[in-house]
């Protein structure tokens, strides 16, 4: 969808140029002058019941200034676009309880986030001599070496090797999960000591060259560190760097002070999570997925929590967590993670409902970016209503595009293997003693762990056929330069190592044509869009008033307001 959205957009600013000038040729401009100043309030184009103001218009075309088929252009595709949103209202797409959703999410990301800058800056001030006191302590670098793991007794167990004389380095590029310190056997720096990566800073302090600091606990696991070796570099003169400084101290400041600052938000607008919320929706929730089993309506109603002056009803967070952005990490058939999603999502509303009491949501900021938002989404929308059904081809002529195309739809070489994975301790040992008396590992599968996202289906050990583009590096060219019936290991993390072994090659193949369906249907709609959406915004052009002030226009194409006059 986000490819449509996008490739609609485009195609709407593109569709016909337009009425244009007479004149093909601009003038040559090397000074932009104060365009139309006088249209600031006057409105210069009308499109149905949507008005813009030069004011508004202007920004948009000055930056295309003297090119008169930009300027042209890109006035049709706002006219166009403006049609579609149009049709898209008369519709009643915009009035779905999906987009009213969308719309209160998109402004309180917005105030939440304009509203806590606004309150950091007055409740955290910088001292002047807070800046010249870090420039003062600066010119000590250090390269240390750093091992994270994710389990506590095993940083125990690597901390006393390194104090029996095991290399640092060797077990920071076996055992570290962060994947940084293992590509550079855990050496990080050189680094001012007072700016080290976050976290380290605290570790660091105050130890000697070659002493290992205490572990601790930080969001990515276990860690301890290691001064390998200091030495003096002048810092840059203080001049040049005061403003980098005072930034990089506010920021820190800032965030010292918003945790504390969270917690009383929270306690002074008394959030409370009802009783049983958590568990109710999770168990709605399919496992690692953002898909759940439908609510009743009496259950969607239902208050998930609570705060002085407000509430979120439980559809109302559950839209909030499927709609969360694609990379995020959510656990939501899991209680806890509700739980922890619910305290955050609350201090956001807590946050927007301070905002809204100062007036922000009247801000033209926070109303543009709201309406651009809204915009965006309804175009999305509109593709899927309404452009879309009139892109399915027949058969008949996807045959023709296949006959046309067939010799470029390829199907890249795919491999299948046998997997199995260990995982821990007590599985690799197995896994290397089976290996070093010959047996069989992938007859194990109830010792071993399993490895379903990539096994085809029904299978225990047999992998469904991969391609090496859908396997990152390194472990592409292990797999993919591998000899048939060769058995080889990739260790992926810190205690799990992937047993393979290549039981069948099938190699590169033009595709059939049902296997062609989908670069099949993506060709034809490349060369259908147009066609369609021009058709659409021509017949919504004939239904709707436009009216565009030429004068405001020309005045982004011409030099001066004398090669108007001379048209």
């Amino acid at each position: 969808m986000v490819r449509q959205i996008a490739v609609f957009t485009l195609l709407i600013m593109l569709i016909g140029c337009g009425e244009q000038s007479e004149s093909n040729t601009a003038a040559e401009i090397n000074d932009t002058p104060a365009l139309a100043v006088e249209y600031n309030d006057c409105v210069v184009l009308t499109v149905g019941d949507k008005s813009f103001v030069g004011a508004l218009l202007a920004p948009s075309l000055e930056r295309l200034h003297g090119d008169s088929l930009l300027v042209n252009l890109k006035l049709e595709g706002i006219i166009n676009r403006t049609l579609i949103l149009q049709d898209a209202h008369e519709r009643g797409l915009h009035s779905t309880s999906e987009m009213e959703i969308c719309s209160n999410e998109w402004e309180r990301e917005k105030l939440q986030n304009e509203w806590l800058v606004l309150i950091l800056d007055q409740k955290v001030q910088l001292h002047p001599d807070t800046v010249e006191e870090y420039y003062s302590r600066m010119g000590t670098m250090l390269i240390y070496t750093a091992i994270t793991v994710g389990d506590r007794a095993l940083s125990d167990s690597l901390r006393q090797l390194i104090l029996n004389g095991e290399n640092m380095g060797d077990l920071a590029e076996e055992y570290s999960i962060i994947p940084r310190e293992a590509f550079n056997r855990g050496v990080l720096g050189p680094v001012d000591s007072i700016e080290p990566v976050a976290g380290d800073y605290m570790l660091l302090l105050g130890l000697e060259t070659g002493e290992l600091s205490p572990i601790d606990s930080s969001g990515s696991g276990w860690r301890f560190l290691r001064i390998d070796s200091t030495y003096q570099e002048t810092p840059a003169p203080f001049d040049e760097i005061k403003d980098m400084i005072a930034a990089r101290i506010l920021g820190m400041l800032k965030m010292e002070y918003k945790e504390e600052f969270f917690d009383s938000l929270r306690t002074a607008n008394n959030f409370q999570i009802v009783e049983g919320m958590p568990e109710l929706i999770s168990s709605h929730f399919h496992q690692n997925s953002r898909d759940y089993e439908p609510f009743t309506s009496d259950q969607e109603n239902m208050v998930a929590y609570t705060f002085t002056g407000g509430e979120r009803t439980l559809y109302s967070l559950v839209e909030n967590i499927r709609n969360l952005p694609p990379m995020s990490s959510s656990t939501p058939d899991d209680p806890a993670w509700i739980m922890e999603h619910s305290w955050f999502l609350g201090l956001n509303d807590i946050m927007v409902m301070e905002a809204k009491k100062l007036g922000m949501d009247t801000l033209p900021d926070i109303v543009a970016y709201v309406e651009q938002r809204f915009s965006n989404r309804l175009l999305d929308v509109y593709y899927a209503e309404v452009i879309e059904p009139r892109l399915i081809p027949v058969d008949e002529r996807l045959w023709e595009i296949y006959e046309a195309e067939k010799d470029s739809l390829i199907i890249p070489e795919e491999r299948v293997f046998k997997v199995v994975c260990a995982v821990g301790e007590e599985q690799l040992g197995l896994l290397e003693r089976v290996i070093e008396s010959g047996g069989d590992p992938f007859s194990m599968t109830e010792e071993l762990t399993a490895v379903p996202s990539i096994l085809a289906p029904g299978e225990s050990v047999i992998t469904r056929p991969i391609t090496a583009s859908s396997v990152p590096p390194p472990w592409d060219e292990m797999l993919f330069n591998a000899e048939m019936h060769e058995a080889f290991t990739c260790s992926i993390e810190a205690e799990r190592v992937m047993l393979f072994e290549l039981t069948e090659i099938r190699p590169e193949r033009i595709a059939t044509f049902d296997e062609s369906q989908d670069q099949l249907l993506a060709i034809f709609r490349s060369m259908k869009e147009e066609e369609v959406i021009s058709g659409l915004v021509d017949s919504l052009g004939s239904i709707y008033h436009i009216e565009v002030d030429r004068g405001f226009v020309d005045r982004f194409i011409y030099a001066d307001s004398s090669s108007i006059d001379q048209q």
